[in-house]
Formats: C-alpha cells, sequence, structure tokens
C-alpha cells in the first residue's frame, strides 16, 4: 500500500496540470469581463441621460461615497481580496501540484470574505483528498501572500472542503510559538 502511495505521488509530481478550456477560462475572468464590459456601458449611458456635468458629478458622488464610509469602503475591498484569493489559490493548486492523477485542480465553488479573512469552499474531484490540500498549506498560504490557511473538511460530504484564507496578522501570545507539530485550531468551521 505504500508502494502504490509514493507511485501515485509520483505520477501525480509527473503531470502536467490541465490547462482550463476556454469557457472555464472566460468563468474563472468573469468578474473582470464584466467590470470592463459593463462599466464603459453604464458610463456611456449615464452620459447619454444625465449629461456630461451631471454623470461627472454622479460619479464623483458614487467614488466619495464608497471612498468615505468605511462599511462600504471595507465591503470592496474584501470583495476585490477574495477575487484575487481565488487567481491565486488557482495558481497555488498548480504550483503545489494538487491536482489528481490526469491533472485536475480542484473547483472553487465560491469565496467571500468573513472579518477580515477570506472563506473559500472546494470542491475536489476523485483523487484528491483533505490530507493533499493540508499538506500543502503552506504553498497554498505563499500563493495567496498571506500567513496562513487553514483546512477543513465539510462534515457530510468528503469532496467539500473549506478553506480560510487569514490575511490579517496572527494574534500569538507572547512567549508561546507553536511547534511543528502542534495541532492549529481552525479559526472557523462550516
Amino acid at each position: 500500500m505504500n508502494r502504490d502511495h509514493h507511485a501515485t505521488e509520483l505520477a501525480r509530481q509527473l503531470t502536467h496540470v490541465k490547462r482550463p478550456n476556454p469557457v472555464l477560462r472566460l468563468y474563472h475572468w468573469r468578474y473582470e469581463i464584466l467590470a470592463v464590459t459593463l462599466l464603459p456601458y453604464a458610463v456611456v449611458n449615464a452620459v447619454l441621460a444625465l449629461g456630461l456635468i451631471w454623470s461627472l458629478v454622479a460619479l464623483v458622488v458614487a467614488f466619495n461615497w464608497v471612498f468615505y464610509w468605511r462599511a462600504a469602503r471595507r465591503h470592496v475591498r474584501g470583495r476585490l481580496r477574495a477575487i484575487v484569493v481565488q487567481h491565486r489559490l488557482r495558481t497555488g493548486f498548480a504550483g503545489a501540484r494538487i491536482c489528481t492523477v490526469d491533472g485536475r485542480r480542484p473547483a472553487i465553488l465560491w469565496t467571500r470574505p468573513v472579518d477580515g479573512d477570506v472563506m473559500v469552499w472546494l470542491f475536489c474531484p476523485a483523487g484528491i483528498g483533505f490530507e493533499q490540500i493540508h499538506a500543502g498549506r503552506a504553498a497554498l498560504a505563499a500563493a495567496c501572500f498571506t500567513t496562513e490557511v487553514y483546512v477543513d473538511r465539510h462534515p457530510k460530504y468528503a469532496a467539500l472542503i473549506t478553506l480560510t484564507i487569514c490575511t490579517t496578522a496572527i494574534r500569538r501570545e507572547p512567549g508561546r510559538a507553536a511547534s511543528p507539530g502542534e495541532v492549529v485550531p481552525l479559526r472557523a468551521h462550516s
């Protein structure tokens, strides 16, 4: 059994990670595509409906509303961070070889900001499990430009994994450092 595990890991390390098909690639870049297409459309329609001066006034008011209102600024920053984390995780999965033997990576189902962190729900295809993702936490943290990634399995479905990407600094007790063998408690549970 141990020899089979080593053969599977060797095959995974030698396999090329599959590139997404064009439709999936469009889905991965959906936020950016919508921003590039809908924002100019909205600006043109605002200029046609309100005129140039009132459109500029509305744009300045909207920008100031987001810039000065703390809750709106936090929401926009959290959503932008969640979008960046999606792209960085896909790169991290490829770099850490968290893939099946035929090169498929976990699918990101949803991301959302929660209290300064980013929660990510993954669907793992057959051949990827909790142990493989847990072992690659350091590489995923480095890919996401963060200090720690917590991994939690779904209580009912083994193919669903929850990642907590800690974007805030971890507060440690002074004089007590985590040893390498120490179990780190999860910050959030499914």
